[in-house]
């Protein structure tokens, strides 16, 4: 995080005007550090303690038109299974998509219109696939998972399609569990930004596959480094995410407060059900 308070670099020992650099936690203390003299960060070693990291985990993503869930239309998905099998969909979702979207993942209108399916009718199999994983107790694993659950509860709503049962799955969000072992973290939190820490490879971010998959490799990495996370029973670690996700807003929502920043945050993890502002 940026250095509020000016100091002295802690490499190479000159001044850190305030705001100039950056703070970060090392040794259990906070330093400052000019950007080009801050540390590499290096994630915790592997362990080879078991735990839910080595079953069979599927990765969940989505893009679509805009940041709230409750307002976006879907235009792709992906589903990665253990196995190397993808399932995918491109989606005509009826709408124009905002030029700030296709700059982001890459998906226009013209795209959609020649290539894409039907909005209700992917949805439809996108519903019913995700359906079976949680009915089988499948986990699905999904980065920044309240978004795309959010998304695809309301898109199936949207189109008179059967909702699904949330109250009975088993999500994975690396999101939330990094940082609930990284509280101190201090830089970027985005899936491009943990991949390089966890050594997860990702090929091309916001691309439904790739992230679905760079979410899973995460999981499975913060797992294999954290004993604690990885031997919680699945059931538990659910419950403990959404107790995780509700702490860490209110901690978010408080430096909103504190700053005089007029924005809400949401407490509700993997279903929102109020919109975003």
């Amino acid at each position: 995080m940026i250095n509020k308070y000016g100091g002295s670099c802690g490499a190479c020992r000159t001044w850190v005007e305030a705001g100039a650099g950056q703070a970060i936690r090392v040794g259990g203390r906070w330093s400052s550090y000019h950007h080009r003299c801050a540390p590499a960060r290096t994630a915790p070693p592997r362990g080879t303690h078991p735990g839910w990291h080595d079953r069979p985990l599927v990765g969940f993503d989505l893009e679509a038109t805009v940041p709230q869930p409750m307002r976006t239309r879907i235009v792709s998905a992906a589903l990665t299974h253990a196995d190397g099998t993808e399932r995918t969909w491109l989606i005509d979702p009826g709408v124009p998509i905002p030029p700030d979207a296709t700059a982001l993942h890459g998906i226009s209108d013209d795209m959609v219109r020649a290539h894409g399916r039907p909005a209700r009718e992917a949805l439809a199999e996108i519903g019913t696939a995700v359906a079976k994983l949680i009915a089988d107790g499948t986990p699905l694993v999904a980065f920044c998972a309240s978004y795309d659950v959010t998304a695809l509860h309301t898109e199936l709503a949207r189109h008179g399609l059967p909702s699904i049962a949330w109250d009975q799955a088993v999500v994975v969000d690396p999101s939330v569990l990094h940082r609930e072992v990284e509280r101190y973290w201090s830089g970027g939190r985005q899936l491009g930004d943990l991949c390089p820490y966890y050594e997860v490879e990702l090929d091309t971010a916001h691309e439904a596959t790739s992230d679905a998959r760079a979410a899973v490799g995460l999981a499975r990495s913060i797992a294999a480094r954290h004993e604690r996370i990885a031997r919680m029973p699945l059931p538990e670690l659910h419950q403990a995410q959404i107790d995780w996700y509700a702490e860490q807003g209110r901690d978010l929502q408080h430096y909103f407060d504190r700053t005089g920043q007029s924005k809400t945050v949401s407490l509700e993890w993997p279903l929102e059900t109020a919109d975003r502002d």
